[in-house]
C-alpha cells in the first residue's frame, strides 16, 4: 500500500486529501480544499497561492484514481467540479440521511452537477466494498465533533490490502467520544490519520473541558494502537500553539516511541503554521500557557462541579 498525503492543513491549506495506491488501483479520499482562516500566520496572497498549488495536486490525484471517496459535504473535503469525477466510481456519504441542512443542500447540488458523468455512485454508510484483494469499509455516520453536533455526520474509512490497514478518521475534529477512541483501538491500524481538535476555536466554539477529553482520548489511542504511523493534522494545524495545547499527547507519544506526525513532518517539512509564526510572529494569540496534566485536571474538576461532564473523566485525567 502506497499512501500519499496530497493536501493537508500542515501544508497551509484546509484539506485532508489522501491518495492510496495498491498496485494499479488508485483511491483518492476527500478531494477538497479551502483557504486557511485569518488567524493563520500567512498573508492572504500566500494562503491563496497555496490553495492554487494544492488544488492542482488534488485534481491530478482524482484524474489518476479509479475510486473517489467523499466522507461528507464540506468544501474542504470535496471540490464541486464535475470534470474531476468523470468515469470514476464514487463512494459517498449518504446525501439524504444523517445529514444537516447545509450539507444536504450541497450534496444535492453536487449530485445534480455530476449526474450522468461518473462511472457509478454508491452510498457507503456502514458498508464494505471489495476490489479483488482490496477492501474498503465505511463506518456508520459518526458525529462531526461533539455529540449531537450541528455540523452533522462523517464517515470513518478503512482500507485494507494483504499487508496493511489504513484508517482515516475524517472530520471527527479530534476524538470527543470515548466510544470513537475504542473503535479506533479495536481496528488497530498500521496507518492512522486523525483530524486533531480545533484549538483555534478555543473559548469560542470549543471548550477547554472538551479539549481535555480530546487529549485523554488521543493519549488512550496512542497507548493502545500499534500503528507504525499516526498522522495528527487538519483542524489542529490551524493553530501555531498546537504542540503546547496538546503537550500531553506529544509527551505520551515520545514516551512510548510512537510516530505522531503532521503530514508535513512525514515529508520532513516544517508545518506551515509554525513556519509562518516563526517568520511573521503571532496573529490572534500573543501569550498562552502549556496545557499540562495539572491544568487538565483543574479544568475537568471545574466541569464536573458545573455538571458539564461525568465524574469518570477526572480519574482518566489523573491517569495521563
Amino acid at each position: 500500500m502506497n499512501v500519499k498525503f496530497i493536501a493537508f492543513d500542515s501544508f497551509g491549506v484546509k484539506s485532508t486529501c489522501t491518495q492510496v495506491r495498491l498496485n494499479n488501483f488508485c483511491i483518492t479520499i476527500d478531494p477538497g480544499i479551502a483557504i486557511e482562516t485569518a488567524s493563520f500566520p500567512l498573508s492572504m496572497d500566500k494562503r491563496l497561492s497555496l490553495v492554487y498549488k494544492y488544488k492542482k495536486k488534488i485534481e491530478k490525484s482524482c484524474m489518476d484514481s479509479d475510486v473517489i471517496i467523499i466522507t461528507h459535504y464540506h468544501y474542504d473535503h470535496f471540490i464541486p467540479d464535475d470534470k474531476l469525477y468523470e468515469n470514476k466510481l464514487l463512494l459517498i456519504k449518504d446525501p439524504k440521511n444523517n445529514i444537516n441542512r447545509s450539507q444536504f443542500k450541497r450534496a444535492k447540488e453536487f449530485l445534480s452537477l455530476i449526474k450522468g458523468k461518473t462511472k457509478k455512485i454508491e452510498i457507503s454508510d456502514n458498508k464494505e466494498f471489495n476490489f479483488g484483494k482490496i477492501k474498503i469499509n465505511f463506518s456508520e455516520p459518526l458525529w462531526h465533533g461533539v455529540n449531537k453536533s450541528t455540523l452533522g455526520y462523517v464517515l470513518l474509512v478503512k482500507i485494507v490490502d494483504e499487508n496493511t490497514k489504513l484508517l482515516f478518521s475524517s472530520d471527527l475534529v479530534g476524538i470527543y467520544q470515548e466510544e470513537y477512541a475504542d473503535l479506533i483501538i479495536r481496528e488497530n491500524p498500521d496507518i492512522l490519520i486523525i483530524d486533531g481538535p480545533a484549538t483555534y476555536l478555543l473559548g469560542y466554539l470549543v471548550s477547554y473541558y472538551n479539549l481535555a477529553k480530546n487529549i485523554i482520548n488521543l493519549c488512550k489511542i496512542i497507548d493502545h494502537v500499534d500503528s507504525e504511523i499516526i498522522i495528527l493534522d487538519h483542524h489542529l494545524l490551524r493553530d501555531y500553539r498546537y504542540r503546547d495545547l496538546l503537550f500531553e499527547v506529544y509527551t505520551k507519544a515520545k514516551k512510548l516511541n510512537k510516530n505522531v506526525l503532521t503530514a508535513a513532518e512525514y515529508y520532513k517539512m516544517k508545518p506551515k503554521v509554525l513556519e509562518g509564526y516563526e517568520k511573521s510572529g503571532p496573529t490572534k494569540w500573543k501569550k498562552w500557557e502549556v496545557f499540562t496534566k495539572k491544568e487538565i485536571i483543574n479544568v475537568i474538576q471545574n466541569a464536573i462541579e458545573n455538571k458539564l461532564i461525568d465524574k469518570k473523566w477526572l480519574n482518566k485525567a489523573k491517569e495521563l
